[in-house]
């Protein structure tokens, strides 16, 4: 798993994140790439305390979807979402939906975050 991930900053701050959850192995797909997503990104790495309940192992996605990320943040929160939940799309209490798909989350990103996606599926998948 050690090829996938950006740096060795990206690392540390995965292992850190997994530890702050109580995890000790990887095998758990739904929380490792969801921790490899937000670990790769450093606003949402900064926000991780808000974006989950580390307390309660729960993630707050109505946050995630609350409109406060930039364009490159909310694709990979919506593929985070989309790999932990196995849902192509968000909905909101108003009934209306924000649909993840990938050419969505692929064509709005800059070529780090397009690695971190990319490579957040195969920790999913557990292609590694």
């Amino acid at each position: 798993m050690e090829n996938l991930f950006l740096n060795k900053e990206h690392m540390a701050k995965f292992s850190y994140m997994m530890e702050e959850l109580g995890f000790e192995d990887l095998r758990d797909p739904y929380w490792t790439s969801l921790s490899f997503t937000i670990a790769g990104n450093e606003r949402l790495f900064d926000k991780r305390h808000s974006l989950i309940n580390f307390d309660q192992k729960e993630i707050n996605s109505e946050e995630w979807f609350s409109g406060t990320l930039s364009g490159g943040e909310q694709r990979l929160i919506a593929l985070a979402y989309n790999l932990f939940t196995n849902q192509d799309f968000y909905e909101f209490d108003d009934g209306k939906r924000y649909y993840i798909s990938p050419l969505e989350i692929f064509s709005g990103v800059d070529e780090m975050s397009y690695k971190l996606a990319k490579n957040a599926i195969d920790v999913r998948l557990k292609f590694y």
